[in-house]
């Protein structure tokens, strides 16, 4: 028979037991829950720091990817970067000051597309082993004339050494080409000069003994007005002569301009008027156009007095038939020295005459160049020594059949006057 006391306080022990087998696996479970509860916290402080960092990372590579971006569009020069099947990743904004095609709307496609004529380039710096090339090109502005662009083209290198694509550096050369145009020009007429006041000396000395003996000549045959007349012919050819001598010295003779103020709106007045033997037609309209204010150069009254008479002269006789005759003034800043400004006096004189051929325009200040059937052509030289002897520049820019435009440029009054 069964003891039913017995039977339950078994089942109480039993009940005990798993009671504090129970008891133990939740002390476990708390244990562990605690546990991994901390790792978690220790793993989101980890990856707070992880975020932090990583968003410390992606603000550094913004920064410098904008701080590159910015000396990029900062370049004096144009950049282009074809990848290796040729197709444009990276243009600046100077390339689309330069080309005149916005730099936006050359990425993604191909360089022979946009710029065809640098296509060459990269050909060439695929037969050259990876060096660094050249190349000079004349390519179209927006504004209708030549840009004389230098092309620099290097391969660009990956982390392991392989070609990933290759940059192209365009340099402008327009102003270099310009300056070197203008200083072997000023060499030209300095060795030019020197020849013609040599050789002015040397027959100005038998033009002067011919003229007396011509002299004497004459009052030897006085009364036989035929042989008078054969004297006369040749002392008015031997004083030609000297005066284009004359002349000629003028044009060799290096000008010493005064520090002066000169009002340059005033010396033009003065010439339209008539004075300096300037006559203007009545079939030939004078514009004039000028900046507000007295505009008062750094220069030589009585020196520019021999430059703008004849640029006017040369604007007049240009046009036979009548046009239009144009007088821009304006004060001008040009970089010196790449950074400090210069303020110039700038006057242009434009006409709607015959023009030149490129030929003849390159010619102009080049000493008895003349396209007039009577004339010396030292007129321009000597305009061109003036000007340059003040520190400043004179420039043509003609076309056959639509006129000739001179643009002169004077240091303005508020200049230092550098007489070295």
């Amino acid at each position: 028979m069964t003891n039913p006391s017995g039977n339950k306080s078994k089942e109480i022990q039993t009940l005990i037991q798993n009671m504090e087998a129970f008891n133990e696996v939740t002390a476990q479970l708390q244990n562990s829950y605690d546990e991994l509860q901390g790792r978690v916290k220790k793993l989101d402080l980890e990856l707070s720091d992880k975020n932090d960092e990583l968003k410390k990372n992606l603000a550094e590579k913004e920064r410098v990817k904008n701080y590159l971006n910015d000396i990029l569009e900062s370049q004096t020069n144009g950049v282009i970067v074809v990848d290796r099947a040729g197709i444009i990743t990276t243009c600046n904004k100077t390339t689309g000051s330069i080309t005149g095609i916005k730099p936006q709307s050359c990425l993604g496609k191909s360089l022979n597309e946009v710029f065809p004529l640098f296509e060459s380039v990269v050909a060439r710096l695929g037969k050259s082993r990876g060096e660094t090339i050249s190349q000079d090109k004349d390519i179209p502005n927006a504004n209708g004339g030549t840009l004389y662009i230098r092309i620099s083209a290097s391969p660009v290198w990956d982390n392991h050494g392989g070609q990933i694509g290759t940059i192209l550096i365009l340099q402008d050369m327009t102003e270099f080409r310009r300056m070197e145009e203008l200083a072997q020009r000023n060499q030209r007429l300095r060795e030019m000069g020197e020849m013609a006041a040599g050789i002015a000396h040397e027959i100005r000395n038998p033009l002067a003994s011919i003229e007396l003996f011509a002299s004497l000549l004459k009052k030897d045959l006085e009364g036989d007005s035929e042989k008078e007349d054969l004297v006369q012919h040749i002392r008015a050819g031997v004083q030609n002569m000297d005066r284009i001598i004359s002349t000629l010295l003028l044009f060799a003779k290096s000008a010493q301009p005064s520090r002066q103020q000169c009002d340059i709106n005033l010396l033009l007045t003065e010439c339209l008027e008539g004075i300096n033997n300037v006559m203007v037609p009545e079939n030939i309209n004078v514009i004039r156009k000028s900046s507000s204010g007295t505009l008062l150069a750094n220069g030589d009254r009585e020196l520019l007095r021999q430059v703008f008479p004849n640029l006017i002269n040369n604007a007049i006789q240009a046009m036979p038939e009548g046009g239009e005759l144009s007088l821009t003034t304006q004060k001008s800043s040009v970089h010196n020295n790449g950074s400090t400004k210069r303020q110039y006096i700038s006057v242009t004189v434009t006409d709607t005459g015959v023009g030149m051929s490129a030929d003849n325009l390159a010619k102009i200040f080049n000493p008895f160049f003349t396209t007039k059937d009577k004339g010396t052509g030292l007129g321009l030289a000597i305009s061109h020594n003036i000007i340059k002897a003040h520190q400043g520049t004179i420039d043509a820019i003609s076309e056959e059949g639509k006129g000739t435009s001179f643009t002169v440029k004077i240091p303005s009054w508020d200049e230092d006057f550098d007489e070295t």
